[in-house]
């Protein structure tokens, strides 16, 4: 739990600063985020609200924790380890949108209700490519293990036989930020007017669930494709891990406020996502499959 929370707020942080930052060099004077501890500030302004939280949110707050249970931070820092830790992430991340979608929904205001419904199933939706992305790398390395996954990228990380495998989980991800609105917006954007009614730890809870989708998937990223926790050269393992994941994640960070107000529709994300990232992962996975049948069964590769 401290090193989720301890992620969480560094992550919090980054992505309110750099926002600001790139704000301010566009010319809107008026951004402007406070030192550190920004984030516990928003925390606490939430908390002043109200204490109240009902029983979703608290399911939600759970699964959120149960998430990070099943992935591995090192080769013997793991809290359940299970052959299936991956299908048991996913299960994790699924329940996390479908509670994220059941405490979002409840309103007096049926405009609102129908922009946090419309939002949930878009994240659905970009999760579809990702999906199919992360089952290229399962027939790949023939395993359902983080653990196992990780140490077959003991020379070869997976990103070079699964680039554009790489490409589209990243796109998926940052259009995902997109849409949950977590990088600060200059204007009103896609969540500009679907925040839940109300306030309080109830709505601290659910911008925690938030980012645990997108701080989730950048690291099931790291694991997947850049090897994990994995040594190199003199550099610690751990440490390692924890430079790719910020790298990544600042990286994506920077991605999805270059696109601006410019790609800021739900239906043009979604109009993105049908003709481009589905298919393409579609793709991917049956040129894996087809590698996979030559190299298993006929040998020829």
């Amino acid at each position: 739990m401290i090193i989720a929370a301890a992620n969480l707020y560094i992550c919090s942080y980054l992505g309110a600063k750099l926002s600001a930052r790139m704000e301010l060099r566009r010319g809107y004077k008026i951004t402007r985020v406070g030192g550190i501890g920004f984030p516990a500030k928003r925390l606490f302004s939430h908390l002043s609200r109200g204490p109240r939280i009902d029983i979703w949110g608290f399911m939600l707050f759970v699964f959120s924790l149960l998430i990070w249970t099943v992935l591995p931070i090192r080769a013997d820092l793991v809290l359940i380890d299970i052959d299936s830790s991956l299908m048991a992430a996913f299960l994790f991340y699924l329940i996390i949108i479908i509670l994220n979608l059941s405490s979002q929904s409840r309103t007096r205001y049926g405009i609102i209700m129908g922009q946090m419904v419309k939002k949930i199933l878009s994240v659905i939706s970009l999760a579809i490519p990702f999906f199919f992305s992360i089952a290229s790398i399962v027939l790949l390395n023939k395993t359902l293990s983080l653990k196992e996954i990780v140490s077959i990228q003991h020379e070869y990380w997976n990103i070079t036989y699964q680039p554009l495998g790489f490409i589209i989980v990243l796109i998926s991800v940052t259009m995902i930020l997109k849409i949950l609105g977590l990088n600060r917006k200059e204007t009103m954007g896609i969540s500009g007017i679907d925040e839940k009614e109300g306030g309080g730890f109830s709505k601290a809870v659910l911008r925690f669930s938030e980012y645990t989708i997108i701080i989730f998937m950048t690291y099931m990223i790291v694991i997947l494709y850049l090897g994990g926790y994995k040594n190199l050269y003199f550099i610690r393992g751990d440490v390692m891990l924890g430079i790719k994941f910020y790298a990544l994640f600042i990286l994506i960070l920077f991605f999805e406020k270059a696109l601006g107000n410019s790609i800021s529709d739900v239906r043009l994300l979604m109009r993105i996502n049908g003709r481009f990232l589905i298919p393409m992962s579609v793709i991917n996975f049956v040129v894996t499959f087809v590698f996979f049948i030559f190299r298993n069964i006929y040998s020829l590769i």
